[in-house]
């Protein structure tokens, strides 16, 4: 049997998504071959799947995009609404393919997936089951919704997880695993952590940390600033998680995550987790089994002393949880899911795909086009116009999702980088500044 050709379109391999990319190009399943939409700043997870046989195109130009496209058997574009990625499916090339887009964010809050762009692709893959509880999905009726879609998670896969032994330490642990800023960690994390209330809990943030001036500055505040130590970037995250008690994972209440890897890595080492009981969380961890879901800051302390104060609970639940993450979430596993899911684009015929008429026309139509509940505000700001923004449109503006004021990941500045000559960007940009300069 021939093996499927299947072209992967991203804007970039960094982080989770170039991980999950360069891990099914290592399957024997098919033949992978990778666009990225701009020049790779790490070129880690890019090697790697080269390594492995996969051909790689930088930055390609119209013309070989489009010859990649027409000789794919199934063409992937991944999806978080990244710029480069709303201009290519505004400008999707007249030729046929089998489409499929892989959404790598849960849609439950800002930025979301058009539902129009659901029903127009030949198939949509979530990577989490969570996306099923999106609003923005509500509308489409059940069969259509289940027949247009499946969970094909973000995850590379387990299975070189090593069974790491833990090593003796005094005091507790507390840790946190990733990247270090307000796009992922809640707001409040210091608060979480002041309301565990045990005096031997030491807290560990493993990663990049650009919030780490500010976490500082909030634990001087709270007398708690000699409790943290961040470790920086970790090539091999299974040093520090030897070190783990419990991993603490407060998510901003607005987040966009689906899988989170670093959360599974965590129970692989057999350290269980203590996430808020909110959107993608709850399908990451079984209450109670292999990790703990909490309502807030009150219950988070409870659950923490809970973990302390019963440690052989405590080792039965990460046992539980590496068993659970390293059945669920092997290579094999997620290896036939992602191509029982190409079998099933295959059984369709190659087909044309535009998508103008529902992201429309110019940036800031595709930016506002994707943005869940934060949408109407946007489009009212839209019909408006430059020259028409009132006090209350501008209010209405301010009130989006913290994730679209922030810098990066698909927010307006983020789009506005990427293309600085549309009005509407600008005009969006200068609310979200005066407000800032209103608030300080």
């Amino acid at each position: 049997m021939l093996k499927s050709r299947i072209l992967h379109i991203t804007p970039h391999m960094g982080g989770g998504v170039g991980n999950v990319i360069s891990g099914i190009a290592s399957s024997s399943g098919g033949i992978h071959e990778i666009a990225l939409l701009e020049s790779p700043v790490n070129k880690s997870f890019m090697t790697a799947a080269q390594d492995m046989g996969a051909r790689v195109f930088v930055q390609p130009d119209e013309k070989q995009l489009h010859s990649l496209i027409e000789s794919s058997d199934v063409t992937i574009v991944h999806w978080w609404h990244h710029p480069k990625t709303a201009r290519l499916l505004c400008h999707f090339p007249e030729v046929r393919t089998r489409l499929v887009i892989w959404t790598h964010i849960s849609s439950l809050t800002s930025p979301a997936l058009n539902p129009g762009i659901l029903l127009r692709a030949l198939a949509v893959w979530f990577t989490s089951p969570s996306s099923y509880d999106a609003g923005v999905f509500k509308e489409i009726p059940y069969e259509m919704l289940m027949k247009k879609t499946r969970v094909v998670y973000g995850c590379p896969g387990l299975d070189d997880a090593p069974d790491i032994r833990h090593e003796p330490h005094d005091g507790f642990n507390i840790g946190y695993l990733g990247y270090i800023d307000f796009s992922k960690l809640h707001t409040g994390f210091v608060l979480f952590c002041k309301a565990v209330e045990i005096a031997q809990a030491h807290f560990i943030l493993a990663g990049e940390a650009p919030a780490k001036n500010t976490l500082d500055m909030q634990a001087r505040a709270l007398g708690m600033q000699d409790r943290f130590t961040y470790t920086g970037y970790l090539e091999n995250i299974y040093d520090v998680l030897s070190g783990f008690d419990v991993l603490g994972y407060p998510l901003m209440p607005f987040h966009t995550c689906t899988t989170e890897n670093t959360v599974l890595e965590a129970m692989a080492a057999r350290v269980p987790p203590v996430m808020l009981n909110q959107l993608s969380e709850r399908y990451i961890v079984t209450d109670n089994e292999t990790g703990l879901l909490v309502s807030g800051i009150e219950e988070y302390g409870n659950a923490m002393r809970y973990l302390y104060q019963n440690p052989e609970k405590r080792k039965a639940m990460g046992r539980k949880a590496r068993n659970y993450v390293m059945d669920k979430y092997s290579k094999k596993k997620l290896a036939d899911n992602f191509y029982s899911g190409i079998e099933d684009v295959m059984s369709c015929p190659k087909a044309k795909f535009h998508f103008s008429d529902i992201l429309g026309s110019v940036p800031c139509e595709w930016f506002a086009s994707c943005l869940g509940a934060d949408g109407q505000s946007f489009k009212l700001s839209l019909a408006a116009g430059p020259h028409g923004q009132t006090p209350q449109i501008k209010k209405a503006i301010l009130r989006c999702s913290p994730l679209l004021k922030g810098p990066n990941k698909a927010s307006i500045f983020h789009y506005k980088r990427e293309f600085p000559y549309d009005p509407m960007l600008q005009v969006w940009a200068n609310t979200i500044n005066e407000g800032s300069d209103d608030n300080e």
